[in-house]
């Protein structure tokens, strides 16, 4: 059982009151809303354990074995509610294992306890999902579309649609980074744009001529509007996350171009294919505006399959043995 720190005699603090404590420190710290709300809710399913199992009244009650008791009943669907008894996936499974490092960490710093109860318990990582980008095809078939629409005199839609496909391949910009653009951020002169990340980090991105052009000629067709938003709907509204990632769906399905992933999947395409030409992650770590080299090393590794999936095409030892795959 954890130890509790100080006077002893001091009234038990309850796991909601710490949890709430907590929160307080990271909206004191700036932390995003939305990293908040993914503690609340991992948080939320841990306290509704604890009171499952009668360990909720003190959080010094929480030791090494009620943190198994929870890891292991997650992966059976257990802990969620009423309205979710869906097994999560063992990447969801690892999210809830640090948050409570993270949580149980902060209670060591801030003197509610002597040690974590996680101390000595290991969820492995599972191991990355490869990464797959847009192919040409599914570009040139993504922008056959809008140039339709433009034909058929959708001007807006068809000139909007294009601009978000060639600023998102030739940025990489997350769903809500490229929703959040303003007018004040784009400087077409020089091709620059300058992004609020995440954290509430900016960092400047640049648009080559192609994707300039696109999006000079669709704010030619949105026109002045009572609010500074670049992206808007038909009816002149500016567009949510929601509303850019349905934009980017419906474009897909009436493209034909298969295959998971919507907006973020252009972030894959942009970062392999800026990796295929300068060859340097750190310069893509600070394009994506990652804070670590951690992510980044996904995409060097995906290269490198792809690497060693051409190079087998020229060494497969079944086709030079058979001689298939060769001419003549």
């Amino acid at each position: 059982m954890p130890k509790r720190r100080g006077n002893t005699h001091l009234k038990a603090l309850s796991l909601e009151q710490v949890i709430e404590a907590f929160l307080f420190s990271l909206r004191a710290e700036n932390y995003a809303p939305k990293t908040l709300k993914y503690y609340r809710s991992n948080l939320a399913r841990f306290l509704r354990f604890a009171k499952i199992k009668g360990l909720a009244g003190d959080v010094h009650l929480l030791d090494r074995w009620a943190i198994r008791d929870f890891l292991s009943g997650l992966k059976d669907g257990l802990w969620s509610g009423p309205y979710n008894r869906r097994p999560p996936s063992a990447i969801t499974v690892h999210h809830y294992f640090r948050t409570l490092r993270a949580f149980f960490n902060w209670c060591v710093r801030e003197g509610v306890l002597e040690e974590s109860p996680l101390e000595g318990i290991v969820v492995k990582s599972p191991p990355p999902k490869v990464v797959e980008p847009y192919s040409n095809e599914d570009i040139r078939r993504l922008l056959a579309v809008c140039e339709m629409d433009i034909r058929q005199g959708a001007h807006l839609l068809g000139a909007r649609n294009r601009a978000m496909v060639l600023v998102l391949l030739d940025t990489g910009l997350r769903l809500k980074e490229i929703a959040s653009l303003r007018l004040e951020d784009v400087d077409l002169e020089r091709g620059l744009v300058k992004v609020q990340g995440k954290g509430g980090k900016e960092r400047i991105v640049r648009l080559g001529a192609t994707a300039r052009s696109a999006l000079l000629a669709y704010l030619l067709h949105r026109g002045k509007r009572e609010h500074p938003y670049i992206w808007v709907s038909e009816e002149g509204r500016p567009l949510a996350p929601e509303g850019v990632a349905q934009a980017v769906r419906r474009l897909k399905e009436r493209a034909g171009v298969k295959g998971p992933g919507r907006v973020h999947r252009f972030r894959h395409t942009f970062a392999l294919e800026f990796l295929r030409r300068a060859r340097d992650p750190f310069l893509l770590q600070i394009l994506l505006g990652h804070s670590t080299l951690e992510m980044t090393r996904r995409y060097t590794a995906a290269l490198g399959l792809e690497d060693a999936l051409k190079a087998h095409e020229m060494a497969s030892p079944a086709d030079r043995l058979l001689g298939r795959g060769q001419k003549g």
